[in-house]
């Protein structure tokens, strides 16, 4: 392999490779160096040549064109991957030239160069480079110029080497390859090796040379991450980000998380369970509780399983019965005490005969399963069985309540409730008449024939009457 410089040909190269993680690898670039040594140059007539470097690199590079329109020697970046028909016309290569002894010279020419075998461009023949250009050297293709003739004859020999690299966001393997660096890698190039992105960076796609940051306010859980989708939102310890709800959630029974922005909890040691929901340190792991009990909400102390629900050795906390089933008490063992039928609001369970039973006047069950009726507040029951919620109490003193119907020209007479119904009466105030739910003026049509009506401070009725009529009401005449 040669010792040569190439930084003329570190141009970045993206492959656009959106496939499965696996290892991808496309072809190193070739770069070989040819030199021509002239032994018999005059010296001291080429140092007189103005601008003899640019005059040089242009005749070598006629020269390979020459040699490249009959057979394709000279390669460069593909523009697709894997197409290595560039039509590249050898414009890239680097011509140098040096004086090596008192009259010999040497001419380096260094170009991105296609595999062997090379294609001629015009009929179907196979050849290598070197070969092609060995016979163009004995053909006089370095002489091509009138510019080169300066030099002499060139020796009938040239000096060939080869090397492959690879470009940026890829390492070489197996001499002649470029293995791309992954999705959630990336080349660094002060190491020249593919690196893993650092966490809160991910990286979609292959041979690339950075990586992307992820959104603000999210990061990735581990480096490496090989898509944006693996950002999650920076989640408090104690919480972990579940993919499915895309929100942090607390560990809950699934352990405790010391650290920020994780999509996993960590399991407490077997025998322990954690204390809170939101646990963070592994001293949040305590003790599990015997059967048909569970850790209180601080940890602090065991506490028997509520009822309707159960725990046996092997659960970690309390599990609820079956919908519509419940226990018989507290601190239930097994699935086998949630045999009872679960009552609904109005209902309590009878333990005597374990059914169902309305709750009585005055009281009231708002919840399910329950056992023992609510009672009504004080001055106030309920007037059917079953009730099942408070709103169901109403007041005994209707009158002081406001919940009566008399009318409003009416008094209302509480009376005591009979057979847990409303008991209360209604009488027209003084001056009005009817029968309490509905009161009229005791003026109106009292007086006839033009009679004046007037009421007595008691609200009795009294009638003034025109001439020629007298009587209570006005109905006679004088």
């Amino acid at each position: 392999m040669m010792n040569m410089k190439i930084a003329i040909f570190c141009g970045f190269v993206i492959f656009s490779v959106m496939a499965a993680r696996d290892d991808v690898t496309v072809p190193a670039v070739r770069v070989v160096r040819l030199q021509v040594e002239y032994k018999n140059a005059s010296i001291t007539d080429l140092q007189k040549i103005h601008k003899w470097n640019a005059i040089l690199r242009n005749s070598v590079l006629a020269s390979l064109k020459f040699i490249n329109k009959h057979w394709m020697i000279c390669g460069g970046s593909p523009t697709e991957p894997g197409d290595t028909n560039s039509n590249n016309e050898c414009g890239k290569a680097q011509v140098t030239g040096e004086i090596v002894g008192s009259n010999n010279y040497r001419i380096n020419v260094t170009l991105i160069a296609e595999r062997d075998p090379v294609r001629n461009a015009k009929v179907d023949a196979t050849s290598t480079v070197y070969a092609v250009a060995h016979i163009g050297l004995k053909g006089g293709i370095f002489q091509y110029t009138n510019a080169l003739k300066v030099l002499g004859k060139p020796e009938p020999k040239l000096k060939f080497d080869e090397a492959f690299f690879c470009y940026r966001g890829a390492t070489l393997i197996d001499t002649d390859k470029c293995q791309l660096c992954q999705p959630g890698w990336f080349y660094e190039e002060f190491d020249e090796k593919c690196k893993l992105c650092s966490r809160g960076e991910f990286q979609e796609e292959y041979g690339r040379t950075t990586c992307k940051t992820c959104p603000e306010g999210t990061t990735t859980v581990a480096t490496g991450s090989f898509k944006k989708e693996q950002c999650i939102h920076i989640c408090p310890a104690g919480y972990y980000f579940d993919m499915g709800t895309r929100m942090c959630e607390t560990c809950g029974l699934r352990g405790y998380q010391p650290l920020t922005g994780q999509d996993k909890c960590i399991e407490c040691p077997e025998g322990t369970v954690p204390i809170y929901q939101n646990s963070t340190s592994l001293t949040h792991c305590m003790d599990k509780c015997r059967a048909g009990m569970q850790r209180s909400s601080d940890g602090s102390s065991c506490q028997p399983c509520a009822i309707g629900s159960f725990k046996s050795d092997d659960d970690i906390v309390c599990m609820m019965c079956p919908t519509g089933r419940t226990t018989m008490s507290k601190a239930s063992k097994s699935l086998a005490a949630c045999h009872i039928k679960i009552c609904f609001p109005g209902t309590i369970l009878n333990a005597a005969n374990l059914k169902c039973e309305p709750c009585d006047y005055g009281t009231y069950m708002d919840e399910y399963d329950g056992r023992i009726c609510k009672k009504c507040p004080v001055s106030t029951t309920t007037y059917q069985l079953g009730a099942n919620n408070a709103k169901m109490c109403e007041w005994t003193n209707q009158c002081k309540s406001g919940t009566h119907n008399c009318h409003w020209l009416a008094a209302c007479i509480d009376l005591p409730d009979e057979n847990h119904r409303k008991m209360y009466s209604c009488k027209c105030k003084p001056g009005f008449v009817g029968n309490g739910y509905k009161c009229s003026d005791s003026c109106e049509g009292f007086c006839q024939n033009g009679g004046t009506c007037l009421k007595t401070g008691r609200g009795e009725t009294k009638c003034v009457c025109p001439k020629g009529f007298e009587g209570r009401r006005c109905l006679d005449k004088q």
